[in-house]
């Protein structure tokens, strides 16, 4: 039911389920009408917001195939919060701009990298040189 897991969810944060209903719909009244999982769709997204959890895990729905579980740390989560509050142009916007700044790192990553073999070669030729050991044969 969902009640029980909006009176966990309140315990785990330090308060309980009558301030949680009066902070969402206004009125601690609306409690006996969510002890009968009715709860409005607002008031649902909102509990979600509150507690970052997925409506599919209040109502009991299994997890998407599509959906990578995975531990998140707190700038990734902190992050992505805020790209789930941006309208969907700024979210493509903000897309668009991590994959260019991607793709810029990778760029720089690969001349560095180029950089580097590049100077081991030149080191390795100018040791041959000092030895003598380049113009073997002539």
């Amino acid at each position: 039911m969902i009640i029980e897991k909006l009176e966990a969810l309140c315990s785990q944060n330090g308060t309980n389920i009558t301030a949680l209903c009066k902070e969402i719909t206004g009125s601690s009244g609306n409690l006996p009408t969510w002890k009968k999982d009715k709860i409005r769709p607002d008031w649902l997204r909102q509990i979600c917001l509150k507690f970052n959890i997925s409506s599919d895990y209040l109502l009991d729905l299994p997890t998407p195939v599509n959906v990578i579980n995975t531990t998140l740390s707190q700038k990734e989560h902190d992050v992505l919060i805020r790209f789930n509050r941006l309208n969907d142009d700024y979210q493509i916007k903000s897309q668009s701009y991590m994959i260019s700044l991607f793709e810029k790192q990778e760029s720089w990553k690969n001349e560095l990298d180029e950089l580097e073999l590049h100077e081991e070669s030149v080191a390795a030729d100018s040791s041959l040189k000092r030895t003598g050991t380049d113009n073997l044969g002539k």
